[in-house]
């Protein structure tokens, strides 16, 4: 492209193949950067989620079973499995009551 000097250009001057191939290049770029920033995002979050704690975005809480003094037991679905999960109000819990969980929460997944 030649450029006079008011700084315009003539259209028929214009190599729209290469410019074309540019943009296609930039396109590529930015979506293959973005793909992995989404890859990277979801990375970090299963890996600071404690094992016991599910994905919240593939839970569809539907109805109250039961409430009691600890929490509310629901019926939902989990990945497309029909499940009953318990929201606690206790705040704290111990390191080994977690980990009590967690094993339990494994050993009903696997079965």
């Amino acid at each position: 492209m030649k450029e006079n000097s008011d700084g315009y250009v003539r259209a028929d001057q214009i190599d729209l193949k290469s410019l074309d191939e540019q943009l296609q290049r930039h396109l590529s770029r930015a979506l293959t950067l973005e793909r992995k920033r989404k890859e990277e995002e979801q990375e970090e979050r299963e890996r600071a989620r404690p094992s016991w704690e599910i994905d919240p975005s593939k839970l569809l809480i539907k109805s109250v079973i039961a409430r009691g003094t600890f929490g509310t037991v629901h019926r939902g679905v989990y990945d497309g499995l029909d499940v009953a999960g318990q929201t606690s109000r206790c705040f704290f819990f111990s390191q080994a009551f977690q980990q009590s969980l967690a094993g339990h929460f494994q050993k009903m997944l696997m079965s």
